[in-house]
């Protein structure tokens, strides 16, 4: 697909990106008009379809910037050397994941839309496919280590633990996201970081 939106001027590109995440959090990811986002957006359909083919190739961009705005709020996760510290390092970089998630809950709402086979949505997952491949090739190397250190278990590959975490997080950060929308029922983030950390710690530990 082609994509040239390096050459968009920076503040037309925030709109459109603005405008797409938007668009997809009122409709779902399927739902969202190509069109809604260009008029959300107030740029001209002629300038827009120059720089992106189709909604794929906007959903790539909305996906790499999503990305760079995480990584510049919370950074890259360091595992340490010592395996004492593993699980220290771990719970406070998850913390920071969930202020960065509570911050931004519609960005984030988007970007389940485009990685979460479950919700049905097919546009974007072709878009999402780069952004979570890197995802993942990081959090194997970070199970490694982990192994290594000896503070995670040995007794199966880590592309089994990693199915493990990927699908407890789902359903953790699934309940999570719900009750941050929920001004009725405030969540103890604190309380949800140590719980989740706990239940990880039981799964993967040796």
């Amino acid at each position: 697909m082609r994509s040239r939106s390096r050459r968009l001027d920076e503040d037309k590109r925030r709109s459109l990106i603005d405008a797409a995440i938007e668009e997809i959090a009122a409709n779902g990811m399927d739902g969202a008009s190509y069109n809604r986002i260009i008029e959300r957006s107030g740029l001209s359909k002629g300038a827009v379809y120059y720089y992106f083919e189709n909604k794929e190739s906007l959903y790539r961009i909305v996906l790499e910037e999503v990305e760079r705005k995480f990584l510049e709020a919370v950074g890259t996760l360091r595992i340490p050397d010592d395996r004492d510290a593993f699980w220290g390092v771990c719970r406070s970089y998850y913390r920071k994941a969930i202020d960065f998630a509570a911050s931004n809950l519609k960005t984030i709402e988007v970007v389940r839309g485009l990685v979460d086979p479950s919700r049905g949505a097919s546009l974007g997952r072709g878009a999402a496919l780069e952004p979570m491949r890197r995802a993942e090739r990081w959090v194997l190397y970070a199970l490694k280590k982990g192994q290594d250190l000896g503070a995670l278990r040995t007794d199966v590959e880590p592309e089994l633990l990693w199915n493990m975490l990927r699908s407890l997080g789902h359903t953790m950060d699934s309940w999570l996201f719900e009750r941050l929308r929920d001004d009725e029922r405030p969540v103890d983030a604190d309380a949800f970081v140590e719980f989740a950390i706990d239940v990880y710690r039981g799964v993967l530990s040796p």
